[in-house]
């Protein structure tokens, strides 16, 4: 696999590989990925374990309905069914 980096990427891999921590420049690469496969798998929703938890959720998003920081619901609609549409097109 090629990956092209920017200049300024390509110097803060070699700063990296410089440094001693890492020795090489697929070193520095794989623990970036890594890092971001982590931030990704913190990031994405996971569906309670527990009826505590469920009902937990259900309080938070209820709070953050009265605090007005909830959806129009007829626009998430509008994005699901673009969404399901788009899928079915390129699936």
């Amino acid at each position: 696999m090629n990956v092209s980096l920017t200049p300024e990427l390509e110097s803060f891999v070699q700063s990296e590989v410089d440094s001693g921590l890492y020795q090489t420049a697929s070193e520095v690469v794989r623990a970036g990925l890594r890092r971001l496969k982590e931030d990704r798998e913190v990031l994405r929703p996971r569906p309670p374990g527990t009826l505590e938890e469920l009902e937990a959720q259900l309080v938070q998003s209820i709070e953050r309905f009265d605090r007005g920081e909830g959806l129009n619901g007829k626009e998430s609609l509008r994005r699901m069914r673009k969404r399901i549409k788009e899928s079915r097109l390129n699936g």
